[in-house]
Order: C-alpha cells, then sequence, then structure tokens
C-alpha cells in the first residue's frame, strides 16, 4: 500500500570557476550553517601551497600520524580545443619515498627543494557542462537510510543534468522523506521519493509500471538500477542511448560477469549493471502487469521474465554495461586500461568488492570522463589507473598481458572453470607479487584535484611506515 508522495525538482544555477576566482586565485573554503532555515555561507580563502608543500591537515583528515613516508608529483593539466586522445604513458619517474612527521604541530609542511619533482604536463580536453538527460527516469527501490546515503555518488552523475530518480522505499520512523529530499536538492538532484509498505522485490517490480506512469512526453528510457550502481559517464551514457531507436521496444542491460552465476539465475538484464527500457517495451509488458508482479523472483528477473514471456522482444547485451559479480578483488577489471565502463556495481557491497567510487570520479572535474581510470605507463612495471591506484607489477608487462585483466577475484561458488571468458576475457592469472597503491581519498578544489593513494604495513610487506603518494592536478588553462 503506498502512504506518501512527496517530492523535489531543483534546478540551481551553474557556477563555474570563472564566477569564482581567477585560475592563480586561492581556492576558497566553503562552509555552511544551518540557521532557523536560512543558509549562512562563509568563504575564507586559504595560501595556495607551492609544489613543495605538504598539507599536514589532509594526511592527518585520513588518520595518518607519527611518521609517514610521502612522495608527491605535480601534473599540470592544459586544455586543448584540438585535444584527440590520452598518451600510453606519463613522463614521471616512480615515487621516491621520504618520512615526514604527521603529528608536527603546523597544518603546512615545508619540503627540501631537492624532494620535489618538476610537475609535468598533460593535454586534455575542455571541460563541458552536464549533459541534458531529462528523457531518462530512473527508478531505485531501496531504503531511505541507504538512499540517503548513495545520494553523494548519484550527484556525481545525475546532478545538474535534468535526469529524474524516483525511488520506492519502506516507510522509515527514524529518518523522514522530507530531509532527503531536501539533501537531494542541495546536490542539484532531481529525486521523486514513493514510500510503499511492500516488500523489496515488489517494490522493485512496481518502479515498471510507477516509471511508466511518471514518464512524459520528453521521456524516451526508463532505467532500473540499484542503490550502488554508479555511471562514471552521463554523457557517454546519452551518447550510447542515443544509437538505439527509443521509439522501438528495447530491453538493454548487461548478465552477470559468470557462467555458473547466470545457470543460477537466466540470461537478462541484471539489475546493478542497469535495466534500460524503452517506453514502447514498458506499455507491452504493464498490460500484463498483475502476472507479472504475482511471479514472485528477485526484481530483475521478474522484469526478464515479464519481458520474455509476454513480448518478443529479447536482451540487448550493451558490452560497456557491468554487473560486476566479481567476489573479494576486483581490482583487475578496474585496473584492466579497457575503455570508461557505463556503468558499474557493488560500490558499497561488503559481500563484494566495494570501492570509493566517489574520489574515484573527482579526477573527471579537471581533465574530464574519460580521465577516470586511464591506466597510464611510468616503467615496464609501473602503471598510474588514475583514481584508483598505481601498481607495480612482478614482471615487465607485454602487450599481450596488457590487452587482457588480471584475474584477482575468486571464482564464483569455488568452481574454476572458465566461468569469465565470454563477458570480459582474455583473462591472465593473478599477481601475488604485485605492488599497490589504492586511492584512500580526493579533494576536489577550485580547478585543482589532490589524490592521496597508500600502501600500508602489513604481514605481507617490510613497510615500517605507511608509503602515501599525493597527485596533485591543477587545471592551468
Amino acid at each position: 500500500m503506498w502512504v506518501m508522495v512527496r517530492h523535489s525538482e531543483y534546478f540551481g544555477p551553474e557556477v563555474g570557476p570563472s564566477e569564482i576566482g581567477s585560475s592563480t586565485s586561492s581556492p576558497p573554503c566553503i562552509f555552511l550553517y544551518q540557521r532557523t532555515g536560512q543558509a549562512y555561507i562563509e568563504i575564507v580563502n586559504y595560501p595556495k601551497e607551492s609544489n613543495c608543500d605538504v598539507d599536514i591537515g589532509l594526511l592527518r583528515s585520513l588518520e595518518y600520524n607519527g611518521t609517514i613516508d610521502y612522495a608527491r608529483w605535480n601534473i599540470e593539466v592544459v586544455q586543448s580545443k584540438e585535444f584527440t586522445e590520452f598518451s600510453e604513458a606519463l613522463d614521471i619517474q616512480p615515487p621516491t619515498f621520504n618520512p615526514i612527521r604527521v603529528d608536527a604541530k603546523e597544518d603546512v609542511q615545508r619540503l627540501d627543494q631537492n624532494l620535489c619533482s618538476p610537475p609535468i604536463v598533460i593535454q586534455a580536453p575542455p571541460l563541458k557542462p552536464p549533459v541534458d538527460a531529462s528523457h531518462i527516469l530512473f527508478g531505485v527501490a531501496t531504503t531511505i537510510e541507504r538512499l540517503d546515503s548513495s545520494l553523494e555518488a548519484f550527484s556525481r552523475w545525475a546532478s545538474g543534468t535534468k535526469a529524474r530518480v524516483v525511488s520506492i522505499v519502506e516507510p522509515d520512523e527514524f529518518q523522514n522523506t522530507t530531509e532527503v529530499l531536501q539533501h537531494a536538492e542541495q546536490l542539484d538532484i532531481r529525486l521523486h521519493i514513493i514510500e510503499s509498505d511492500e516488500e523489496f522485490l515488489d517494490r522493485y517490480y512496481m518502479l515498471t509500471r510507477t516509471l511508466l506512469e511518471l514518464h512524459d512526453d520528453t521521456t524516451q528510457w526508463a532505467v532500473i538500477i540499484d542503490d550502488d550502481t554508479f555511471f562514471p559517464s552521463m554523457e557517454g551514457l546519452v551518447n550510447d542511448l542515443a544509437s538505439y531507436d527509443h521509439t522501438r521496444p528495447y530491453y538493454i542491460g548487461a548478465p552477470t560477469e559468470s557462467l555458473q552465476q547466470m545457470a543460477s539465475f537466466t540470461f537478462m538484464a541484471y539489475g546493478g549493471a542497469g535495466v534500460f527500457l524503452s517506453i514502447p517495451l514498458l506499455k507491452e509488458i504493464d498490460v500484463h502487469y498483475d502476472d507479472c508482479y504475482d511471479n514472485k523472483d528477485t526484481g530483475d528477473k521478474r522484469v526478464a521474465w515479464c519481458v520474455y514471456t509476454y513480448t518478443t522482444t529479447k536482451l540487448t547485451w550493451d558490452r560497456r554495461l557491468f554487473q560486476l559479480d566479481l567476489t573479494n578483488d576486483g581490482s583487475g577489471f578496474y585496473e584492466s586500461g579497457r575503455p570508461l565502463p557505463l556503468s558499474v556495481h557493488h560500490w558499497k557491497s561488503p559481500d563484494w568488492y566495494p570501492i570509493d567510487i566517489v574520489n574515484m570520479s573527482k579526477i573527471s572535474d579537471i581533465c574530464g570522463d574519460d580521465c577516470q581510470l586511464r591506466r597510464w605507463k611510468l616503467t615496464d612495471e609501473w602503471f598510474l589507473i588514475n583514481g584508483f591506484s598505481l601498481v607495480k607489477y612482478s614482471s615487465p608487462m607485454s602487450a599481450e598481458d596488457l590487452a587482457s585483466i588480471e584475474q584477482t577475484w575468486e571464482y564464483y561458488r569455488w568452481t574454476e572453470d572458465d566461468q569469465y571468458g565470454f563477458s570480459i576475457g582474455p583473462l591472465r592469472p593473478r599477481d601475488n607479487k604485485k605492488i599497490t597503491y589504492q586511492l584512500i581519498g580526493a579533494v576536489s578544489e577550485q580547478n585543482r584535484v589532490r589524490q592521496i593513494y597508500a600502501r600500508e604495513p602489513d604481514w605481507g610487506n617490510d613497510l615500517e611506515n605507511p608509503q602515501v603518494l599525493e597527485i596533485v592536478w591543477t587545471l592551468t588553462s
């Protein structure tokens, strides 16, 4: 039974860097305080660090104290209208670490000039405003708590695009929808919330009718997602969908990467990768809504059953959508250097392979969407996977190695057959001696993004202190 419907549609003014200050000005910090319903905004300009200044406060915020071994790279990003593609390599040496005290009294510490590497320069495409995605209607069944915790990630792809997001949640006596709608409004997300006391899997299938009822004349696609689905590039997604004829019945998505998992369910659009339904197909299956609703199964399988049972439409597998059913360690997928995925999944699911998806995506603020997960070669062993990791493989990587994905994850249900070649092959064995510096934080500032990659002491290495690499990306034009 539906008990409450509320919605919020916010279109705030876009504020670009030119409206805040010049590229040479000090980056502002903005603090928001809530006072009797009115926001108080205070802007404080902090001194901009030189290439040799270490922000001790940032490192402390990542729970470091005592001594760490620190290195820093400075990369200047030059926008060019003639940009065609990123290079395969970066002209920079692997990091050389030096000890610094994080528990020092000062918030900014000056390194010896000899320890500071000179900046390198890369070209990137000019940054673009958010793409118009008003023709896409997203739906997600979840809880109000999980919805709220996903909004920051949703904002990375939905903010400012005019895409609508509809969420069917169960009533929550401890958290009301008004607070979540206000949060969405602050993030410039067009969010519509419906409360229902139906079971989760029923709420999932209810989205098919709800999205049909809420679509308008401009809506071309209804997309059912999980609350841990992420779209790294909304522009890429919009361009991809434009290649399909939305006036015809279409059922677009991706199956699981594992044949064993598929055998347990079916060949269908798995929900985490996104279930893309054209409006004509939604209308076809809605005629049989009651029968499909009563077919008690998982939500995405229920959608597939309805499509396969009552229409002639079959799954169109879009090969850049990913369910990512990779157990324990999916790092090989993210480090593959393949084209940027259109969707990824399980970014906040502890039973799979959670990653810091928000901080991963912040690099796009400086060098565009395709800069995310860009794999750059430093040497034959060292590679930077932008926004994810810096790795040193145990042996030089050949062209054949680089064309394959390192299978870092466990086999599904312990079956070591070739489960994954059909979906993401070719694969290569796990490199158990690989050294990894994982992204643990990122800060997006005016004309600058600062990334922190780290390797921690543990039983598998002989480190005395954490090794921390800071990469500072600065937009210079």
